[in-house]
C-alpha cells in the first residue's frame, strides 16, 4: 500500500486519485486509520503540496515572462513610431531638396512611388449618411448587453435568442 517508487513524478490528477482511493479504503476500514493508511496519507499530502507548489512556481514564471514580453512589445511599438517619424522627416527633407536618391557610405536612400490601389478620401463636406447605399458598408452584430439586460428583465423574446451562462471561476495565487 505504500508508494512503490517515490522517484516517479505523478501528475496532480493522479495524486488526487490516490486521495479518492485512500478515502475508499478508510470507508472500508469503517473509519479506522491504520499506521499504513496514515503513512500513505502523509506521503500523498507531501506529494500534493510539492506538486501544487511547483504549479504555482511555473505559473508565476510564465506570468513574469508574459509581463516582460508585453513590456518589450510596448517598447517595440515606441521604437517603430520613432523610426517612422525619422523616415518621414528624411523623406520630407529629400523632397524639399528635390532629390529622389541619395547615397552615403553605408546606405542608399530613395524616395519611391507607392504601389497598390490609388488612395481615396471623401470630400470634406460629405457625410457617410449622404452616400448612396451602394457606396456604404453595413455591419451587423448582436448587442449582447441589450440581450443580457432584456433576459434579466424576463423578456421572453430575448430568451429565444440567447441564454445566460453561469459565472466562471479563476485562480488567485498569493
Amino acid at each position: 500500500m505504500s508508494i512503490k517508487n517515490p522517484s516517479i513524478k505523478e501528475s496532480l490528477f493522479l495524486i488526487g486519485e490516490h486521495f479518492y482511493a485512500l478515502e475508499s479504503l478508510i470507508i472500508e476500514q469503517e473509519g479506522e486509520i491504520t499506521e499504513e493508511i496514515d503513512q500513505w496519507l502523509e506521503e500523498y499530502q507531501a506529494k500534493q503540496e510539492e506538486k501544487v507548489d511547483a504549479y504555482c512556481y511555473i505559473i508565476q514564471k510564465f506570468e513574469e515572462i508574459a509581463a516582460e514580453a508585453k513590456r518589450l512589445a510596448e517598447r517595440s511599438t515606441s521604437y517603430h513610431k520613432k523610426a517612422k517619424q525619422l523616415k518621414d522627416r528624411l523623406k520630407v527633407y529629400l523632397e524639399n531638396q528635390g532629390q529622389q536618391r541619395l547615397e552615403t557610405d553605408r546606405f542608399t536612400i530613395s524616395v519611391c512611388k507607392n504601389g497598390g490601389q490609388l488612395p481615396i478620401r471623401l470630400t470634406e463636406d460629405i457625410a457617410v449618411e449622404q452616400l448612396p447605399e451602394e457606396f456604404v458598408k453595413v455591419y451587423r452584430e448582436p448587442d449582447l448587453i441589450a440581450l443580457r439586460d432584456s433576459i434579466l428583465e424576463g423578456d421572453e423574446q430575448a430568451m429565444r435568442f440567447a441564454h445566460l451562462l453561469p459565472r466562471g471561476t479563476h485562480l488567485r495565487i498569493k
